[in-house]
């Protein structure tokens, strides 16, 4: 295992080829900059971070595929081994079993190398009634309906926390249905609603967790190639904290406070 390996020792690694790597096609500025197949210019930072590791893997860029799909065709091409490596997902248990993510010693999600952390917030919508007194991001009166994106992180920890829980199908639909009213409050990660997305609504402070989110391998990539996957999040978690030392806001190898684990 690879933890902390330098540059120059990871970058004795040969590259795989072919490398395929894979982003959404969805807009979430500033990690990933314009809509659809192609990249924007610039692109944004998840875009960077990627070709600054592989540059210092060594891996030459002409030789490595990226590849921009809508969300469930690029988790399907990762678990089917169509790509090598997707951005950015946090580790639930359905994806456990799809895709490899870095694990420490017992088996366990190495958060510690966690490229990116995320903030789980409850929405509410403008001019509803404000959180109420004492919330402190984790105990929520049963009256309030929390709409969650079925199979997600939120949706299990909602489950944890005794929260009355609404499940949405997707995440495309979950800010029209609570602007409908169809629930009381939206759980969801703050970085994956872009700012236009936000208008009318209300994020409750403080938020409820830190999110931790992974570059994970396809399992016949992973296989194949254990040392420079390892090498690859290893290198990707410090060209982020390079990048966007708000977005990885201790030093790779550490663990982040108030991060749900």
């Amino acid at each position: 295992m690879l933890v902390g390996a330098s540059a120059a020792v990871a970058a004795t690694l040969p590259c795989p080829q072919p490398l395929r790597v894979g982003f959404n096609d969805r807009a979430s500025p500033p990690a990933l900059l314009g809509q659809g197949p192609g990249f924007a210019e610039p692109p944004g930072w998840e875009v960077q971070a990627v070709r600054d590791t592989l540059a210092r893997l060594g891996c030459q860029a002409q030789r490595t595929q990226l590849q921009r799909l809508p969300g469930r065709r690029l988790s399907a091409a990762l678990a089917q081994g169509r790509l090598d490596i997707a951005l950015l997902y946090a580790a639930t248990p359905e994806r456990r079993q799809a895709m490899r993510f870095p694990t420490d010693a017992r088996g366990q999600i190495d958060l510690a190398w966690a490229p990116a952390f995320g903030h789980l917030v409850l929405f509410s919508r403008a001019g509803q009634p404000p959180p109420p007194p004492g919330w402190d991001g984790q105990t929520l009166d049963a009256r309030w309906r929390v709409g969650v994106v079925t199979g997600s992180v939120q949706e299990s920890l909602a489950s944890q926390r005794g929260w009355r829980v609404e499940q949405v199908a997707s995440r495309d639909a979950e800010v029209a249905m609570l602007l409908a009213g169809r629930f009381d409050l939206l759980f969801t990660a703050l970085e994956v609603l872009p700012a236009e997305r936000r208008q009318g609504l209300v994020a409750w402070q403080p938020p409820v967790a830190r999110l931790p989110f992974f570059a994970p391998a396809s399992p016949a990539f992973a296989k194949a190639h254990p040392a420079w996957t390892r090498a690859f999040w290893n290198e990707f978690c410090q060209s982020v904290r390079r990048l966007q030392p708000e977005v990885r806001p201790t030093e790779c190898g550490t663990v982040p406070p108030a991060t749900l684990r």
